[in-house]
């Protein structure tokens, strides 16, 4: 019974304390709503008693300008031309342009066989011929004869073509026939003796020399023809839009630190399926002083875009918007951009206000009050 006695007096101080701890936050919380509020009160007078910030505008003007595109490519062949002997023989002669790196003209003779076979090749299939003529020959003077006797001892029949030798004349028209076109393909054979081709080239490889034997069908060297050398670059499917229509559009090319002009030629049917990006090939004057593998630089010129703005990067806000001052408050506009050249945007024109902010703005919002730099 002492020690509950004792216990009693603990407790009633305990629960007193409870409640005065109690009170005590009560008051603090009734508090705090007015103490928020007298926060809030200072900020917003602080902020309204802080100036508008200051602002940096551009008023562009309309303009016409034009698209231009950039791109890096090299030199290439269309296609390539192996040499191949239609005949066979023994090499007597070649060009000193049937080396690597060697230029040809249209028609000079680069390899020359051994002609003595084809020519008494020639002269037998000539002499099949005259016989064959001769054959011919008498064949219808045999003809006339027998024609003749027939008339005199039967006046006013027709003659019968045995009588006539009409089987044999035509026999020796096929002989003679037939004769000649033995000759005229040895005729051929001697001309395909000596080998050239009907373009100005260049020798990319070559492994013909004197004394060697060419069989028909077999390849000694490689060429290409000057007028077959183009420049390919590849472009995305925006580039292509900024200069369409693609075809016959002006190009600036530079190869090897030499600027001169070119034009699309045509543009590849199937787009790369990795890239997406689409070869396009041009063509120049200049070709024949180009060597296939080099890196060349091309500017192509698009069309004039009319109405439109040439805005530099720093009025380019991210997500692709503008920031324009109307009644000394930022407005957000899209931008509709068309093109880039130079470092610079090219965008569609718009009514701007009171300009076009440059440069960056802290804290700046859409409905922020700001002043003009160059009205102070």
């Amino acid at each position: 019974m002492t020690e509950t006695a004792r216990k009693k007096p603990i407790i009633g101080v305990l629960q007193v304390a409870g409640v005065v701890v109690l009170m005590v936050l009560a008051f603090l919380f009734s508090r705090e709503p007015e103490r928020a509020e007298a926060i809030t009160t200072s900020s917003v007078s602080s902020e309204k008693s802080k100036p508008a910030p200051l602002v940096s505008v551009m008023r562009p003007s309309v303009s016409s300008e034009q698209l231009s595109v950039k791109s890096t490519g090299s030199v290439t062949v269309r296609s390539y031309v192996t040499l191949t002997s239609q005949v066979s023989g023994r090499v007597v002669a070649t060009s000193g342009a049937l080396r690597s790196g060697g230029r040809f003209a249209a028609g000079e003779t680069l390899v020359t066989l051994e002609q003595r076979d084809f020519t008494l090749a020639l002269a037998q299939v000539q002499a099949d011929v005259t016989s064959a003529q001769a054959s011919l020959q008498l064949s219808k003077a045999e003809a006339s004869v027998d024609i003749s006797s027939y008339q005199r001892l039967s006046p006013g029949k027709k003659v019968p073509p045995l009588i006539a030798k009409e089987p044999q004349i035509a026999q020796a028209k096929a002989q003679l026939q037939a004769a000649i076109a033995r000759r005229d393909i040895q005729q051929v054979n001697l001309e395909r003796s000596v080998y050239s081709l009907p373009f100005s080239g260049r020798v990319v490889e070559s492994s013909a020399d004197e004394g060697q034997i060419l069989n028909a069908g077999q390849s000694f060297g490689r060429v290409y023809a000057l007028d077959a050398v183009e420049i390919a670059i590849s472009l995305s499917p925006q580039e292509l839009a900024k200069i369409a229509p693609a075809e016959n559009r002006v190009a600036m090319i530079t190869a090897d630190g030499v600027t001169f002009e070119g034009r699309i030629e045509r543009v590849a049917a199937e787009r790369d399926p990795r890239t997406q990006f689409s070869q396009v090939f041009l063509t120049t004057d200049n070709s024949q002083s180009l060597t296939p593998g080099t890196f060349v630089s091309v500017t192509l010129s698009g069309p004039t875009i009319e109405n439109t703005f040439m805005l530099p990067e720093s009025a380019l806000k991210v997500g692709e918007v503008l920031w324009v001052v109307r009644n000394n408050t930022i407005v957000e506009v899209s931008a509709n951009i068309l093109g880039r050249s130079n470092g610079k945007y090219l965008v569609e024109a718009f009514e701007y206000g009171e300009g076009i902010i440059i440069g960056s703005v802290p804290g700046a919002r859409d409905g922020l009050a700001v002043r003009l730099a160059d009205t102070e």
